[in-house]
């Protein structure tokens, strides 16, 4: 930056969010700063980032000439700023320690009390080497600054945030074991098996299909769906498929003539089997301009779930899963390739046909093939249903049924698993956690992303008004977790 520039703000995207992230990130360490007054200035603590009411920065530690001060700081583009706000008349500023700003106007800022607020100068001259390392042409947005647990993070803590992670990931997967067990002995459905496939089915839809999908499941719950699977293939698929498509609303949303010809005739008996039943049977509107991903769509979940009732019809439900379990173990005891056979054991329970034509299609009006063959549960889907159905039902059943060896396998495979796919809570409190700490590490497996899920939920609400109470803070200053 030119020094001319240094005495004016800058009309290229340069905004007080770009100042706070660069106080926040402790950017200016490393610079002899002093203020104003041409004291010495140390920022011990720069303070917990503030978006609601009041100074920028709340409880920040500075020291000013060899006295240290523990209170606000207040930043902004011009010094003016601090009268054009009237702070000068707000009881709220009386704490601010320290008034950075990037422009020097001469209006110096006095709180309500009459007192001089000690300044610092950030586009003095002196500082020009600084903005020349620091690219300000290009505005900061909100979502890309670290919150107040980021601050926190440093080597000294990183054990307890692991723990943290991981103590909130076993809250979550208790609270979902929980609330099954509550479905269960408020005996809703018929069986056990019927509230199993309930979550199943729940989990499986996308996010914008998932109600819908448990409503499926109680309108069609497994036990009366599992006996239309004693009639021959192609019949038992016509009155499975006909049925969930139908009530989805599938079938009457697409016009049979743009169905490709690879599914026409299939469609055409499906809506011929619907068009019998659908008089009794309500209708779950969830098609109508819902937002999803072509991977996700509901007719490639159902499929996919038409599959796997497919695979465990002769052993039921809740036999085919401890099976699972039970294998499960075995695998584990012989810690070889311990996680590539579980993952390919976990994809066996959603098998799909070669001859499928959404093999290599997204939808039934689909003309283009795609050269690699398409899942219709794929990997990180059928994560998801293991972590948010199957795992937190057989806890519940584990328990009920005093199984401490399947109990004990359900928390490894909890350990031992992948992270499903990212997700917004995910990667939101991601990007406020860890951007200033990329040394840290933790194995990031099916309980950490569950147990990031939980801390956003827990603790995240409150960001955009401002972090500095946040519950998961005062946790990791905490002496023990």
């Amino acid at each position: 930056m030119a020094k001319s520039q240094m005495t004016q703000i800058p009309d290229n995207g340069f905004t007080e969010l770009w100042l706070h992230y660069i106080w926040r990130e402790r950017k200016l360490e490393g610079i002899r700063l002093k203020t104003e007054d041409g004291k010495k200035l140390t920022v011990i603590f720069p303070g917990w980032y503030n978006r609601g009411w009041g100074p920028d920065f709340t409880e920040a530690r500075v020291q000013i000439g060899g006295e240290e001060f523990f209170g606000d700081v207040e930043i902004h583009i011009a010094e003016s700023s601090w009268m054009g706000h009237q702070h000068n008349l707000d009881s709220a500023y009386n704490k601010v320690v320290l008034h950075v700003y990037f422009k020097k106007d001469g209006k110096k800022a006095i709180n309500q009390l009459g007192q001089s607020v000690p300044s610092l100068y950030i586009g003095n001259p002196e500082f020009e080497p600084f903005w020349d390392r620091h690219d300000i042409q290009q505005p900061v947005k909100m979502k890309e600054l670290p919150g107040a647990c980021g601050l926190v993070l440093s080597i000294g803590n990183y054990r307890k945030t692991r723990n943290l992670i991981f103590q909130a990931a076993e809250q979550r997967l208790l609270a979902k074991a929980s609330d099954i067990a509550d479905e269960i002995d408020q005996n809703r459905f018929d069986t056990q098996e019927d509230v199993l496939f309930k979550r199943i089915c729940q989990s499986a839809g996308y996010a914008a299909y998932s109600d819908s999908f448990s409503q499926l499941a109680r309108i069609y719950p497994y036990s009366q769906m599992i006996k239309l699977f004693h009639s021959m293939h192609r019949q038992n698929r016509i009155e499975v498929l006909g049925r969930w498509l139908g009530i989805m609303g599938i079938l009457d949303a697409v016009d049979p003539s743009d169905v490709h010809d690879a599914f026409r005739r299939e469609w055409l008996a499906f809506r011929q089997f619907w068009s019998t039943i659908k008089d009794v049977v309500p209708l779950i509107k969830t098609i109508d301009k819902k937002p999803y991903r072509p991977l996700n769509h509901p007719l490639r979940r159902l499929a996919g779930l038409y599959y796997h009732l497919e695979k465990i019809q002769f052993q039921g439900l809740l036999k085919s899963w401890l099976r699972f379990f039970l294998e499960c173990r075995r695998v584990m005891q012989a810690k070889t390739r311990c996680q590539s056979t579980l993952i390919e054991m976990l994809d066996q329970m959603f098998p799909q046909p070669e001859w499928d034509p959404l093999n290599g299609r997204l939808f039934v009006t689909s003309s283009q093939l795609n050269p690699s063959r398409i899942k219709l549960v794929g990997r990180q889907r059928q994560l998801i249903i293991l972590v948010n159905a199957i795992i937190p039902f057989f806890l519940v059943w584990s328990k009920s049924n005093q199984d401490r060896e399947l109990e004990r396998t359900l928390f490894d495979l909890f350990l031992l698993l992948p992270a499903e796919g990212k997700n917004r809570k995910t990667r939101f409190l991601e990007q406020r956690l860890f951007p200033l700490n990329p040394e840290f590490k933790i194995t990031k497996n099916l309980s950490y992303h569950q147990g990031l899920i939980q801390l956003h939920d827990d603790c995240c609400k409150s960001y955009y008004e401002g972090c500095q109470n946040c519950s998961l803070v005062k946790w990791m200053q905490k002496q023990e977790i």
